[in-house]
């Protein structure tokens, strides 16, 4: 019993410095000269989050910046700074938790929820859940655009000009600036990508 006392309490010391560690945040500059997309290489399993706008060009999320798993893009004149992967304080926090509890079982759950919210985080590109500074917000109209036989397609919109994929139609994969993006008041879609687009 002493020996299990004994490894939870080297557990709750150890895992607050591997939290502080493991994703330790760094500043990244991505920036779409002339409109033109911008692929900038980074780790982003732990996050990405817009930290300061350089552009009079909007920076929005899915729209004219976003990343997946190993870089953050920008186009249509976007150009920002990004934190990367800055969780300590929510590692920390889970770990200060587990340390107070010093319950086994609060350490396996702080270490799960940890892992979520990464994951949750590290996947909201490609979440339909729409998601805008913790409120869920509704789109003024949809528009469905299809490339059929792999054909190059535009389709106009109405709106603010912020476009999100709300539901995929395809098979093939509908990924911004690869097949599928926004100039000014119109969709383009290209390579199979069919989808059905909420304008905000």
């Amino acid at each position: 019993m002493k020996r299990f006392v004994s490894s939870v309490l080297v557990l709750a010391l150890v895992v607050p410095s591997l939290g502080q560690s493991a994703y330790a945040g760094q500043t990244v500059r991505c920036e779409s000269s002339n409109g033109q997309y911008k692929s900038c290489p980074v780790d982003t399993r732990g996050g990405v989050t817009l930290s300061r706008q350089l552009s009079s060009s909007g920076c929005w999320q899915n729209d004219t910046w976003g990343y997946d798993r190993n870089r953050v893009w920008v186009t249509n004149g976007c150009r920002a700074e990004f934190n990367v992967g800055d969780y300590q304080s929510s590692g920390h926090d889970n770990s200060n938790a587990v340390a107070g509890a010093v319950v086994v079982g609060l350490i396996g759950a702080a270490i799960l929820a940890n892992k979520n919210k990464k994951d949750r985080d590290r996947d909201r590109y490609y979440d339909d859940d729409r998601y805008n500074g913790g409120n869920y917000y509704q789109p003024s109209n949809t528009v469905r655009c299809e490339s059929n036989d792999n054909n190059y397609v535009r389709c106009p919109f109405y709106g603010r000009g912020h476009v999100e994929v709300q539901r995929q139609l395809s098979k093939t994969y509908c990924q911004y600036g690869q097949n599928w993006g926004v100039e000014r008041n119109t969709i383009w879609v290209e390579n199979g990508c069919r989808a059905d687009f909420a304008v905000y």
